[in-house]
């Protein structure tokens, strides 16, 4: 029987150990307000309008007060299930005391309405609900309420206010005189869930901060409370004057008008509850529920909420017009489990209780006039226990139609999709023009669009006048003015009747008044009258100005100057304006708010930024300047707009995500780039880059000339774009000056406003740099006592450069090297400074920038081969760093076939990287003449693999490019025959060829070769395939059996076949010109290595795409993820590949327009060039690129041996012959300045600084 009890006893103490409920925790439950009178916050919404009879809606529409009970009795319910004892001060909102008389309200005073039966029981008396709280031992109190702002605004926050000081915990908490303990705890754990749904999206905050205060400091005063035990307890909130732990709780702000509307679903409602419920568990630590639920929107994909009653936060979810009346379906491994039907006032909820937990619930979607649910949101997703999940989802309008123009604020502009944005513009000076006698006083703004300047001026009387000024047809007119409204000379604060102008994305000018606003009426001093921004807006630059809207706001300041700078994002009927809001008082005068405004279709929505207004203000008028200015930033989306004034350089600053807070700013141009005087920056794009133009001066201010900066990667991260020429004859004193510029293709144009002069410079004629893809070749090094001298030639001025040192295949680190440039270079680095450890063996290389290649550039030419109509060019390239001749180039010259008078000329040219012949006479191996020969390739040995097609001297010929006096030997063994084929013994081990290719990729060697003739298991016009490499790591070079695949293909009428061979199988071309791209003869194949055709350029899928295939040539990449095809029209299409298996997917990424004729190869160089030759001679091309980065290794045997790693005093130059302005290094390659001390690199001689 004691082993029974025990077991007993066990077992309920694991119980208790395992479960814990609420039972015997006492709680009070408050819902705010009680009836539906003018004190219950009656807010009038979309569905239910106030009543014209009462000012009020009717009993469905928004009450504070019944919205605040569909929460309580949810909660409540709740708590009830898990044991606890609730006590409420009121379940039942009343009354609703309105009755038609003749077909109306009647009118009621709030007085009246306190008359009325029944009042107090449903508004309790707050001195009541304390007793009752105090009488009855609560240990829980929670008072819920929703919080008021100003009508319409954005503001949106849960606030839990506690009784006491913030500083709670060095209150009174003994007797809960000042504070009872836990209080804090309670609110910040409800105020933890209740920010959930907010920072998930659906309802919209301006704020996720915790918002927990303590009564006393929110309101600023507090006051006494004595119940009937004697006891008494100072607070400002009466509903808290009492002993019981808790707090009262703003959810949200019924002022924001999406989230009002949300308030009139029950449901929603309910939500609430559950997180306060949350809260509750999680303070207890009690058993957390397990099952989830889901809140969500259904909305329009497209159309955007309009409504005076629906001011939303811009870029929010609460812009999208709720779809009103969907049905939402749920499902759970693909079936049904449960439907909500979202209900009709504007809300576009759905909810769903008292989910099962899992990772497989999907959502769909209907609702009368809008297309099905997309795919994308019925993609399945997690519920999980005690957790809401919050899905958005969206539903097209089937009236729905794409706008037939997409603005942008910072649009492109139309250029070639591969052009890059160069390192430097090489410009000239196009024009000066004086508009000293048309332009009215000082100019303010300068905007840019397109070839048009548009100014803005202001007379010493303030007087505006806006100039259009078109340079390429060197006018100027003026845009009116007439309807701008006349400054009121009896409101001291009505300062510039037109203050600053914008242009919106679709080209719209806009601007706006600078006046002194006021928080109401109240605060409008003497001589002053209330302020009215009015927002003006030009249809047509050639018309008048209309009135936009207009706004009384102050920014939230008692008195503030508004509009002396106006700025715009979007297009005309949506979009974002701000402007300048500067904070007034006599002590912390200049601080600057924004005032920002989304304006749809003319209707604005408010709301303000800033909170700090003291000088640490991210934007200050007295400390960055008066003359302020905002513009949109070109930097994207979510980077939003630029302040400069005559204090600072421009910052980038973004709006935060709700009012009352600080924008932040994101970076700011350093003082080293650009001088704080004018704040005449303006934004542009270049080649998908975000850039700034600037009036650049001297140290006295003058100005000099005109900058350009690339700004894409952040105004702290800008990197100056050289231009050339754009520096004044001699620099000018200016009272205002302004840079802009304009773009047309890859051309360039800038103009620099001096006061009322306009320089313009332009690249528009001038050649611009060719930049190829940098590379180090005849790489050495020689030891020079301790030291070494490294030496290698470069085929281009380097940006950066470094000597990059290896153990044992390892980097160890690098040494800088200055200055390197076209031609040869050399390096002295002491062995001592060698990274590494003393003693230890290391190669290197040589790594070089060569900076951005923006533009397709001819790097070389030469065209003395062709001597004739039957000339061709085809050409090798040396791509391994091991050999002697590595970065040479060979051409075949077929001078003629092998019945031409020129066919003796026929044979190899030996070129270096500019293309200067490198033999005076031919290399022909012993040959007399060559048939027909045609496309090389070349091995990681140095072995040229020759083509050739005819028959009478067909196969493929040898060369060792170490030595090209010796004789070429043939690749196929066996006996010619005929037709060209080889017989060696009865097999076939070749024929004449149009074309070969040796793929390598370091571990198997294999060479492709196009087969013309028939013969053994020859294909005629296929693919055979050689695999050259040995397990040694040797390369064969004489074939004596049957090819160790072939391949038979299919629309190879032409039978020029070039052969490209990749891990997955090999592409082949043909010759084609433009138009005959077709199933019997197509321009491009290719074949997995199974023999499978995976892509025809003659499918649907590419035969739009490639016209032809004029002379065969194209490249593929190593890493066989990009090829450039030379299509039938003299351009290079550039295809991004993909692999599915063994099939490319290619993608045009661009095209380039070339205008060579016949490319019949192309090769690739070490660094990523592209050698093209055909029938219009050698051509060397450079594709762009941002990074132009090449590593190219020393030969293995070119080792140095770290040397002593002590001082090596006597080995360190003296300080005397060191620039400490210039760059230089530590040992380890990290620039350093002239306050390091230790030893240091420059231009690669040692120092040693102390």
């Amino acid at each position: 029987m004691k082993k029974i009890f025990m077991i007993l006893a066990a077992a309920l103490l694991c119980m208790s150990m395992s479960a814990k409920d609420l039972t015997g925790i006492k709680f009070y439950v408050n819902p705010g307000h009680g009836s539906f009178g003018p004190n219950d916050r009656p807010m009038a919404t979309i569905p239910y309008p106030a009543l014209p009879t009462t000012g009020m809606p009717d009993t469905c529409g928004f009450y504070e007060s019944n919205t605040n009970m569909w929460k309580c009795l949810y909660l409540g319910a709740k708590l009830e299930a898990m044991g606890a004892e609730v006590m409420y001060s009121h379940t039942e909102c009343g009354p609703w005391p309105y009755e038609m008389k003749n077909g109306d309200y009647p009118d009621y005073t709030w007085e009246a309405y306190q008359q009325l039966p029944d009042f107090e029981k449903y508004n309790r008396n707050l001195v009541e609900i304390t007793q009752e709280v105090e009488a009855n031992n609560i240990d829980y109190f929670i008072s819920v309420h929703s919080n008021a702002n100003t009508e319409g605004s954005t503001a949106n926050f849960p606030l839990m206010l506690y009784r006491g000081p913030d500083s709670y915990a060095t209150a009174n908490s003994v007797d809960g005189a000042d504070y009872v303990e836990g209080s804090y705890e309670k609110a910040k754990f409800c105020n933890e869930e209740k920010l959930k749904i907010m920072k998930a999206g659906i309802d919209v905050p301006s704020s996720t901060n915790l918002n927990i205060r303590g009564d006393w400091n929110f309101y600023g005063s507090h006051s006494g409370r004595t119940h009937a035990n004697g006891k008494t307890y100072q607070g400002y909130l009466g509903v808290l004057k009492h002993g019981a732990s808790g707090f009262l709780s703003e959810g949200y702000f019924h002022t924001y008008q999406p989230a009002r509307h949300r308030a009139l679903n029950q449901d929603y409602c309910h939500m609430e509850g559950l997180d306060y419920y949350r809260g509750i568990i999680n303070y207890y630590g009690a058993d957390k529920e397990t099952v989830g639920y889901i809140v969500g929107t259904v909305k329009d994909q497209y159309n955007k909420m309009s409504n005076k009653l629906y001011t939303y936060t811009p870029k929010s979810n609460d812009q999208w017009v709720p779809c009103n009346g969907a049905e939402v379906i749920l499902k759970k491994g693909g079936v049904e489990v449960a439907r909500y039907n979202v209900d009709t006032l504007y809300n576009g909820i759905f909810v769903f209780e008292g989910l099962e937990p899992g990772d497989d619930y999907s959502l769909d979607a209907s609702c009368d006039g809008f297309f099905p649910l997309d795919d994308q949101y019925k993609v399945p997703f997690s519920v999980k226990a005690n957790e809401t999940t919050y899905p958005m989802i969206y539903l097209v309008d089937t009236t729905w139609t794409p706008p037939t123009i997409v603005y942008e604020d910072y649009p492109n502009p139309d250029q070639p999709a591969y052009l890059g944005l160069p390192s430097a513009f090489e410009m000239t000076e196009q024009a000066v023009r004086d508009y000293t006698e048309v332009i009215k006083g000082t100019v303010k703004r300068t905007l840019q669009s397109g070839d048009s300047t548009i100014l803005l001026s202001h007379e010493e009387d303030g007087t505006p006048h806006i100039y259009l000024i078109k340079s390429s047809l060197n006018t100027i007119d003026t845009i009116s003015t007439d309807s701008i409204l006349p400054r009121d000379p009896d409101n001291v604060g009505d300062y510039l009747a037109l203050s600053d102008i914008a242009l919106t994305c679709d080209g719209k000018l806009v601007g706006v008044n600078y006046i002194r606003n006021q928080y109401g009426d109240d605060q409008v001093d003497a001589g002053y009258k209330r302020g009215v921004k009015t927002f003006y807006i030009w249809d047509k630059l050639a018309g008048d100005a209309r009135v936009w809207f207009t706004a009384n706001d102050a920014g939230n300041s008692y008195r503030s100057d508004g509009g002396y700078t106006i700025a715009v994002k979007g297009e005309s009927k949506d979009c974002q304006v701000i402007v300048s809001q500067r904070h007034y008082n006599a002590t912390t005068g200049g601080a600057l708010r924004i005032s920002a405004y989304t304006v749809t279709d003319g209707a604005p929505s408010y709301i303000f930024y800033g909170n700090t207004l003291n000088a640490e203000a991210p934007l200050h008028a007295v400390t960055h300047g008066e003359d302020v200015q905002f513009t949109l930033s070109p930097r994207g989306e979510k980077k939003d707009f630029i302040f400069d004034a005559g204090l600072t350089t421009p910052m980038e600053f973004s709006l935060p995500g709700g009012q009352n807070q600080d924008v932040t700013i994101l970076g700011q141009i350093s003082a080293d780039l650009m001088h704080v005087k004018f704040n005449g920056a303006t934004y542009f794009k270049y080649a998908g880059k975000a850039l700034m133009a600037a009036p650049t001066t001297d140290a006295d201010g003058k100005v000099t000339g005109v900058q350009v900066l690339d700004i894409t990667d952040g105004l702290d991260q800008a990197v100056v774009v050289k231009t050339t020429n754009t520096t004044l004859a001699e620099p000018v004193e200016a009272t205002y000056a302004s840079a802009s510029a304009k773009v047309k293709g890859a051309d360039l144009y800038l103009y620099l406003l001096v006061d009322n002069k306009i320089y313009s410079f332009t690249t528009v004629g001038v050649a611009q740099p060719v930049v190829p893809s940098i590379v180090a070749y005849n790489l050495n090094v020689v030891a020079d006592g301790k030291n070494y001298v490294f030496s290698f030639d470069a085929n281009a001025d380097a940006v950066a450069a470094n000597l990059v040192f290896y153990a044992e295949g390892e980097e160890v680190g690098i040494v800088p090297v200055e200055k390197v440039v076209k031609g040869a270079n050399a390096i002295t680095v002491a062995s001592n400074l060698l990274p590494g450890t003393e003693g230890q063996e290391l190669t290197w290389a040589v790594m070089l920038d060569g900076g951005a290649i923006a533009n397709f550039g001819i790097i070389a030419s030469e065209g003395s081969l062709i001597e004739s109509s039957t000339s061709r060019l085809f050409n090798a390239v040396s791509t391994n760093p091991e050999l002697d001749n590595f970065g040479k180039i060979y051409i075949m010259h077929r001078a003629g076939s092998s019945t031409s008078a020129n066919a003796p000329k026929s044979g190899i040219w030996e070129y270096d990287h500019n293309l200067v012949k490198q033999n005076t006479e031919v290399y022909k191996g012993g040959e007399e003449k060559f048939g027909n020969p045609t496309r090389m390739s070349m091995d990681r040995e140095g072995y040229l693999y020759i083509a050739d097609w005819a028959d009478g001297h067909s196969g493929i010929f040898m060369a060792n490019t170490a030595d090209m006096t010796q004789p070429f030997t043939q690749f196929f063994a066996g006996t010619r025959g005929s037709n060209g084929e080889f017989n060696n013994g009865g097999v076939y081990t070749g024929s004449s060829t149009p074309g070969c290719y040796v793929y390598d990729n370091g571990e198997e060697v294999k060479l492709f070769v196009y087969n013309e003739d028939a013969a053994g298991t020859l294909p005629a016009n296929g693919m055979a395939v050689y695999n050259i490499g040995q397990e040694d790591g040797t390369i064969l070079h004489k074939w004596e059996t049957a090819p160790s695949a072939v391949y038979t293909l299919t629309g190879q009428a032409n039978t020029e076949g070039n052969p490209w061979g990749t891990s997955h199988g090999f592409f082949v071309s043909q010759v084609r010109t433009s138009g005959n791209n077709n199933s019997g003869a197509t321009s491009l194949k290719f074949y997995s290595n199974d023999g499978t055709e995976q892509m025809s350029s003659a499918s649907d899928e590419y035969k739009e795409i490639i016209t032809g295939s004029n002379a065969g040539g194209y490249v593929v990449s190593a890493d066989e993820s990009v090829m450039v095809f030379n299509d039938g029209d003299t351009q290079f299409l550039v295809f991004d590949i993909t692999w599915e298996g063994d099939k490319p997917v290619m993608a045009l990424r661009y095209t380039i327009k070339h205008g060579i004729a016949k490319i019949r190869q192309m090769n690739w160089d070490y660094a990523g060039n592209i050698i093209c030759s055909g029938d219009a001679g050698i051509h060397i091309v450079s594709l762009p690129k941002e990074e132009n980065i090449t590593l190219v290794p020393a030969k293995q045997a070119l080792t140095v041996v770290v040397g002593n790693q002590g001082t090596g005093i006597e080995d360190i130059a003296t300080e005397a012959t060191l620039n400490l302005n210039a760059p230089m290094y530590d040992v380890l390659g990290r620039q350093v300045d002239n306050t390091y001390r230790g030893i240091v690199i420059q231009n690669g001689q040692a120092f040693l600084l102390k």
